[in-house]
């Protein structure tokens, strides 16, 4: 029944000071919100490179056939050996794209109205196979229904052609012969996307794009599978390998984009199936998450660094204007331990209502930056989503946010609470301790 009692006791002590630890209340609440906001920030732009990554190149495990010259090619037999190992794995998937792409800036270009825009990527995708794809897309104006004369443009690319959605368009891609082909498109969507996956990338339908460049209708450049969990991609990536290469003519795993370009050019004798990652592709931006990780790592050391000094300045003051009364509870009876309670609840209190307060300060901060414009700078689209940027406050991410930031708090006023509940009767009702 004591503890009650003491914590009672904490709870008045606490709101009797409340204008003594307006300091650390001010310093633990500022370090809390300046934690929150990197920290969700930077959860919400790895989520948001992912999922724009994972939406542009098809899936969290993209089944990639390559063969000699600029396509990527998988034939019948090949599609047949990648669904047969998915299904012996267990791959489970929750939804499947099968495209065909072009990645190369000299096998496609766009004219229209006296213009010509050289394209990155020209991608044949499944208008049904990717409709939860094509309905989750924000458009400039409702799109029309896609079909095989449909040609799905990025809003940056309508501008500098300046199309609209309506206008019939042509697309001149180069086939698997060498030659040049061409077609007339309607451009039925333009998306509101305008991140460097995006930029210069357009959509046809994958029938068309198979005939325009010469592969059979049922042939693809790629397959990709997206996984329900994405902490069991790289476990898949290995069960669907071990498999697929007893199917069929399997490369080795790579795990950066340069191994991939090394492995791919290594072999000219026939189609070979890559299995690819998200990493993969991204292992470039991979290392700027990982700097930017390192930034946040050394500016959380000096918001601890803050709190933990703020706090044991703030401690050794109170416990300094609060000798005699300490005395005077000890002289009641207290034991040491009940002082020491006493003193960390009501420092527990303080950091209770200004975490609790630098969260809501976050809150507000990140709902401002949600509102500034950041286009000016290059390629940062990659990190927002829908051109703004979004914050998340991942439960895992907060809880380790308040374990930082009361092991700063314990780090600072644990010695001193401890040598003040251990100081001579005598000095502490004298007031003598400094």
């Amino acid at each position: 029944m004591r503890y009650p009692v003491f914590f009672k006791m904490a709870f008045r002590y606490f709101w009797r000071y409340r204008r003594r630890y307006l300091f650390l209340f001010m310093a633990l609440g500022f370090g809390f919100g300046v934690l929150t906001v990197v920290s969700s920030l930077k959860d919400s732009m790895k989520e948001n490179l992912y999922l724009s990554a994972q939406s542009h190149y098809a899936g969290d495990i993209v089944a990639m056939g390559n063969e000699p010259g600029e396509f990527y090619h998988l034939t019948k037999n090949e599609q047949n050996a990648i669904f047969a190992s998915a299904e012996k794995v267990n791959l489970d998937p929750s939804s499947v794209a099968v495209r065909t792409t072009i990645y190369s800036m000299k096998n496609g270009s766009l004219f229209f109205n006296g213009n010509v825009l050289a394209l990155k990527y020209v991608v044949g995708a499944d208008w049904e196979g990717e409709k939860n794809y094509f309905e989750q897309l924000s458009y400039i104006d409702p799109p029309a229904p896609f079909d095989d004369t449909s040609i799905l443009l990025s809003r940056p690319i309508a501008q500098e052609l300046g199309a609209r959605q309506g206008d019939s368009i042509t697309l001149e891609v180069l086939t698997v012969s060498g030659q040049k082909n061409t077609g007339t498109f309607v451009v039925s969507g333009i998306a509101e996307d305008s991140n460097f996956f995006s930029y210069y990338k357009v959509i046809i339908s994958r029938l068309t794009m198979n005939r325009l460049i010469g592969f059979a209708d049922e042939d693809c450049s790629l397959i990709g599978f997206y996984l329900k969990n994405k902490n069991t991609v790289e476990q898949k990536r290995e069960l669907l390998y071990a498999d697929l290469k007893t199917r069929t003519r399997t490369a080795p795993l790579v795990y950066d984009r340069n191994s991939f370009s090394t492995e791919r050019d290594n072999d000219k004798s026939g189609i070979r199936i890559f299995l690819l990652t998200l990493p993969v592709y991204l292992s470039e931006v991979a290392q700027l998450m990982d700097a930017i990780d390192l930034a946040s790592y050394v500016l959380f050391i000096m918001i601890l660094a803050i709190i933990t000094v703020s706090a044991a300045v703030t401690c050794r003051l109170i416990l300094h204007e609060r000798t005699r009364e300490t005395g005077t509870l000890r002289a009641l009876g207290f034991y040491e331990a009940d002082l020491r309670f006493i003193l960390k609840t009501e420092l527990f209190l303080v950091s209770l209502f200004s975490m609790a307060a630098g969260f809501a300060a976050a809150m507000l901060i990140n709902r401002f930056l949600s509102l500034v414009s950041f286009s000016g700078i290059p390629g940062f689209e990659i990190f927002m989503q829908d051109g703004r940027l979004t914050a998340r406050y991942l439960p895992g991410t907060i809880v380790v946010n308040i374990i930082m930031a009361s092991a700063a708090l314990a780090a600072a006023i644990g010695g001193p609470i401890f040598r003040h509940s251990r100081n001579p009767l005598p000095d502490m009702l004298s007031g003598g301790i400094h």
